[in-house]
Parts: structure tokens; C-alpha cells; sequence
């Protein structure tokens, strides 16, 4: 046994003067490295130098996050306080797919439901076209699809459960089912047609949900057109929520579009706020930051201007709640901190006209 223990002393010495060693070489060629690019530096022509310093920065912004500069650069300028709501109002939230009404709007929900407004939130898609997602759920590469669908049933499940945390009750929403990244398509190539879109997740070009507006439905971009302009007309909001005209996920832009020529055909005018989703380098710092407040991209800034609503910390922390249900979405790291740096002291809407 002394024996025994006497080999074990010496193999864990070794190890620890092997790691040393090992740690002690990796040290030196680290620094070797530096004097080498220190060198070069200062051998480099004085513009090349320039340029070399330029994007070593950008890396070390990029990669250590952009923080207070990157706010200041990327999203600076006047926002106004958000106007009350009232009692009177009647409040629609269009969201693309299921979490991007926790994302914008969760604040703007909850003081509604405090102020005794009318309101509904309408899903665009149930999100059912995310593969790493189904992948997530399945544990699997493979991606027939009948794991998109469920995906679809999972997602909407999870908006639910996000609605009701945020105090809304079951008739207080509505799903229409169509083709999460189909929106856009649909508006150019699939509207008017004898055929539909079909879905890249579920190969249907209809909408296979029993929990839908319309059941059936085929994937057109006059049915959701129809369908918007339905829901709007037996409505009749006075303020509606969308997902901002120059977002760059190609639903969310055309979400706005099916809003806007919905309320252009009805001749109804009331006021619209555009909430910001995916934009370049937006928000700044993908991470829970909840002391701290959300500015729009400098170059977005408009005439008509952008409004603040200032959450309580009791709405913040129920925002997040709401925005965790989306449990499918926050399997991947990355993803859970994009959905999560929308858990600020406010949210931000531009009023357009």
C-alpha cells in the first residue's frame, strides 16, 4: 500500500510539472507572437499600420461585445415617452411567429391589460420551419416532415403559455397558421394563384392546425391578406403593434406589408407602431441586461420619431417569464441571449404613417 502510494506522489508531480512545462511553452509562444506582430507593426508602412490597428479593434469589439460604444455608435438618438393607455383603447399586436410578441410587445401588454384596454395579439405562423429547433426537440439530423408540424403544435403551446403569464385569457388571441418563412414569398410569387406556396418544413401548401382562424387554409398571399383584413375589420383597433417595415427577416417585413395594405383597404387610420426584431449588430450586446434601456439604430431614426414605454421592474420580470416559455427557442445558447437582451427598462416603437 505505501508502495502504492509512493507511485502515486511521483505520477502526480510528474503530471504537475509536465501541465507547467506545457503551460510555461505556450506562455512563451504567446508572447513570441506578440513581439513578432509588435515588430511588424513597427516595420509596417504607417497606412497599412493603420488598417492592421483598424481591424484589430473591430475583432475586439466584435468579439468581446460592443457595449457602451457600440450603443453609442449604432444606437443613438431622441426617443419620445410613450402616450397612455386607456380604457378606450383598442389594441392589436401582429407577430410573425410565436415569441417575436414577447420579444416587442410584452411591456405594451401588460399595461394593457392593467389599463382595462381591449387587445389581441394575432400569430402570423406558428414558427414551424426551424430546423435547428425540430433538431433540438429530436435529438436528430433527420427532418421529416412531421417533426416540423409538431414543432408548429409545440411553438403555439409555448405562445400560450407566454400569453397567459403576460394576463391574456384564451379569446384574447388567434393563430392563422401560415408557412413560417413563407410571408414574404406568398406577397410576390404565391398570391394570387391555383398554387400555393408550399411550406419548406411541412411540404404542405396549407395549413394543417386545427386551432386556426381558418382551417385548411391554402397558402396564398390573398387568403392571408383576406384573413388580416377580416380580423382588422371586426376589430377596429386604435393602435396596432407590427413588426417594423425594415426588419430583415423576411416575414417580419412582409407582416407590415399585409397591415398596411389591410388598413389601406378598409380606409381605417389608426395609430401604428413598428417594434424592431432583427436588425444588424440590434441590440448591441446579446445578453440579459435588464438595468439598462433599448435605443433603435441610429439610421432608422425618422421624422415622425420613435416612442418609449417604460416598463416597472415587476414588467421586466414578467416579460422574461413570458419570453422563457419559449423553451424550443432557447435550446442554443446564442439564440436564448438574442431572445433575452429584449428584457429591458423599455420598449421601443416607431409611429408610422
Amino acid at each position: 500500500l505505501l508502495f502504492t502510494n509512493y507511485r502515486l506522489l511521483i505520477t502526480i508531480k510528474a503530471m504537475k510539472a509536465k501541465t507547467k512545462f506545457r503551460l510555461k511553452r505556450q506562455f512563451q509562444s504567446f508572447a513570441k507572437s506578440c513581439r513578432y506582430l509588435f515588430f511588424r507593426l513597427q516595420n509596417t508602412a504607417s497606412h497599412h499600420r493603420k488598417a492592421i490597428i483598424f481591424f484589430l479593434a473591430l475583432w475586439a469589439l466584435w468579439f468581446f461585445g460592443l457595449g457602451a460604444i457600440g450603443g453609442w455608435l449604432l444606437s443613438k438618438g431622441t426617443i419620445q415617452q410613450f402616450p397612455e393607455i386607456t380604457v378606450e383603447d383598442k389594441i392589436i399586436v401582429f407577430s410573425p411567429h410565436v415569441d417575436d410578441e414577447a420579444i416587442g410587445t410584452s411591456g405594451i401588454i401588460q399595461e394593457a391589460k392593467a389599463k382595462r384596454a381591449t387587445i389581441l395579439v394575432v400569430y402570423m405562423t406558428n414558427g414551424d420551419d426551424n430546423a435547428t429547433s425540430v433538431i433540438g426537440e429530436g435529438k436528430s439530423l433527420k427532418l421529416p416532415p412531421n417533426e416540423f408540424i409538431k414543432l408548429g403544435e409545440i411553438r403555439a403551446e409555448e405562445g400560450k403559455k407566454a400569453l397567459k403569464i403576460l394576463g391574456l385569457e384564451e379569446d384574447e388571441y388567434i393563430f392563422l397558421g401560415y408557412p413560417d418563412s413563407g410571408l414574404n414569398l406568398m406577397l410576390s410569387r404565391y398570391f394570387n394563384t391555383t398554387t400555393p406556396y408550399a411550406s419548406r418544413g411541412t411540404k404542405l401548401t396549407y395549413n394543417p392546425y386545427g386551432f386556426t382562424y381558418r382551417q385548411k387554409q391554402s397558402y396564398t398571399g390573398a387568403n392571408a391578406l383576406a384573413d388580416v383584413t377580416q380580423i382588422i375589420r371586426d376589430f377596429g383597433p386604435t393602435m396596432v403593434f407590427v413588426t417594423h417595415p425594415r426588419d430583415k427577416h423576411p416575414d417580419h417585413s412582409a407582416t407590415f406589408k399585409y397591415v398596411s395594405q389591410a388598413l389601406e383597404d378598409l380606409g381605417q387610420n389608426p395609430r401604428v407602431y413598428g417594434y424592431l426584431v432583427h436588425y444588424a449588430l440590434y441590440p448591441p450586446e446579446k445578453k440579459l441586461e435588464t438595468n439598462d434601456y433599448l435605443y433603435p439604430p441610429k439610421n432608422l431614426f425618422s421624422p415622425n420619431g420613435w416612442y418609449s414605454f417604460d416598463l416597472s421592474a415587476e414588467q421586466e420580470q414578467t416579460k422574461l417569464e413570458a419570453i422563457d416559455q419559449n423553451e424550443t427557442q432557447r435550446k442554443w445558447v446564442a439564440l436564448s441571449n438574442f431572445l433575452q437582451s429584449f428584457v429591458k427598462r423599455n420598449e421601443i416603437f416607431e409611429l408610422i404613417e
